[in-house]
């Protein structure tokens, strides 16, 4: 019983030890330079019927998605099911016209502030700079387990996939995240796209 008592009381002076090391902030900042126009850059990142096609968050998570509310508009809601199961969403919570689309993801796991801002700026003829800013703000001691769990390395690397995925998907011949052409606007069958008869 004593020895058990102590191995608690280990884990938890670990737990407290680890969790005072490790940020509660995360932030950081990926960009890539897309040869499209600038509204369609921005459309393709506010319209989530866009977004699910080029986003690597649906394929990597074997999740699938629809969307609420008023595509394209502040409010409108990107959300995930795995195995049909309701499991989250992102939701656009601010847009400047060819500026600035802001989204926030309410998911399950410990209580987390996620918030992705994609910048864009114009860069020459017909290119735009894309700049993806991640802030995330974690509680003690969930932050020991996003840092020491490699989730800042998983996501930055998800958030870079992200930007490629945007790239490809607004250049011609606008692929989607498997490499599929889709067109402009995108036909055929989003694969990402949840049945909502069998939710």
């Amino acid at each position: 019983m004593e020895i058990a008592l102590y191995s608690l009381l280990g884990l938890v002076a670990l737990i407290a030890l680890l969790s005072a090391l490790a940020p509660t902030k995360v932030e950081y900042t990926e960009e890539i330079t897309v040869d499209a126009s600038i509204s369609d850059v921005y459309d393709d990142i506010r319209i989530q019927e866009h977004l699910m096609r080029w986003s690597a968050w649906p394929k990597e998570t074997r999740s699938t998605c629809t969307v609420e509310g008023a595509d394209g508009e502040t409010g409108a809601k990107t959300v995930f099911f795995t195995k049909g199961k309701r499991v989250g969403h992102q939701e656009v919570v601010r847009l400047k016209a060819n500026e600035e689309v802001v989204l926030t993801l309410v998911g399950p796991g410990p209580p987390h502030k996620p918030k992705l801002t994609f910048e864009l700026r114009p860069e020459g003829d017909g290119r735009t700079r894309v700049l993806a800013h991640f802030v995330n703000e974690l509680p003690r001691p969930f932050n020991a387990i996003w840092k020491f769990a490699g989730l800042t390395k998983w996501t930055r690397e998800m958030h870079r996939k992200d930007l490629a995925g945007l790239k490809a998907f607004s250049e011609p011949p606008h692929r989607d995240i498997s490499g599929a052409a889709v067109g402009r606007p995108p036909q055929g069958v989003n694969p990402y796209e949840h049945n909502k008869q069998a939710a």
